[in-house]
């Protein structure tokens, strides 16, 4: 056994009222654990398959915020969607 905390989903929004922080935290959610382990869902949340904990990823990210910019990230494994901008098949090959 390593030690090593399992793969699972975690969920990553940011929001600024000075500047667009999408691509800034697309990148580094990328960067972390690479483009296949993430899915951008809307215009400010991402979906990330990583052994990383929530606090882990908050720290990494927040280095990336100003002064007043936000990020909130939770973990999840239980997840309903609809419509064909969610990918249903990428959610279920890292989930239940």
């Amino acid at each position: 056994m390593t030690g090593q905390p399992l793969p699972g989903l975690r969920v990553v929004v940011g929001w600024s009222e000075r500047r667009n922080l999408c691509a800034l935290i697309g990148d580094a959610l990328e960067a972390i654990a690479g483009a296949g382990e993430v899915r951008k869902l809307g215009d400010d949340a991402y979906v990330i398959h990583t052994p990383l904990s929530t606090a882990a990823l908050r720290d990494w990210l927040r280095e990336l915020l100003d002064e007043g910019e936000n990020v909130f990230v939770a973990e999840f494994e239980i997840w309903s969607s609809h419509g064909a901008g969610v990918d249903a098949k990428w959610l279920l090959a890292r989930g239940h």
